[in-house]
C-alpha cells in the first residue's frame, strides 16, 4: 500500500480511506504513482514532542514532513518518500478559524487535514515556501491538487507556527 494512515488521536477522526485515496491521486498527478508515504494523525502533545526532538522547536505545529531522501542511509530502491505527521488538534482549530474568518459553513476537519497532508506531501517531494517564488509555485500546485476537495482560500489563513 503506497499510502498508510495511522490515527493515533484519542478522539478526533477523519476518513482514513478517503485521505489515503486523495494522497494516492496526488502522487499519480505528480508523476510518483509508486510513492510510499506514511501519515500519522496525532494530537498537539505528540506533534510538539516530535517538533522539539527533530527540529529543536519547543512548540506544537500543524504538520511535519520527514523526507527519506534527506535521511542518511542506504539508497531508496522503492519510492519511499517519507512520513507526514498531522496534528488533528491544530487541523480542528484551523478548520474552525477558516469557517469563521471566511464564512465557510461547509469547511471542516476533513478539508483542513486534506490541505495539511497535501502541503506535507509536497514538502516530501522537495517543494518549499522559504522564498516568495517557490512559495507561489507550491501554493499554485496545492490549489490545483485540492480543487476537487475545496476552493476555500486556505492560503489566506494565518498559520503562524506552521512546521515543515
Amino acid at each position: 500500500m503506497p499510502v498508510a494512515i495511522d490515527n493515533r488521536h484519542p478522539r478526533l477522526r477523519v476518513a482514513k480511506t478517503a485521505l489515503a485515496g486523495l494522497l494516492r491521486a496526488h502522487l499519480r498527478a505528480l508523476g510518483r504513482p509508486r510513492g510510499v508515504v506514511d501519515v500519522s494523525l496525532v494530537d498537539d502533545r505528540e506533534i510538539h514532542a516530535l517538533n522539539l526532538r527533530w527540529r529543536g522547536v519547543d512548540a506544537s505545529t500543524d504538520v511535519l514532513s520527514f523526507a527519506l531522501d534527506e535521511a542518511e542511509g542506504p539508497s531508496n530502491p522503492i519510492d519511499l518518500l517519507g512520513d507526514l505527521v498531522v496534528s488533528l488538534d491544530a487541523a480542528d482549530r484551523q478548520a474552525t478559524a477558516m469557517r469563521r474568518q471566511f464564512a465557510l459553513a461547509d469547511y471542516g476537519l476533513w478539508h483542513e487535514v486534506a490541505f495539511l497532508s497535501t502541503h506535507g506531501l509536497l514538502h516530501l517531494l522537495g517543494h518549499d515556501h522559504q522564498q516568495a517564488e517557490a512559495a507561489a509555485r507550491m501554493e499554485a500546485l496545492e490549489r490545483q491538487l485540492l480543487a476537487s476537495v475545496t476552493a476555500a482560500p486556505v492560503h489566506e489563513l494565518d498559520r503562524t507556527g506552521h512546521g515543515l
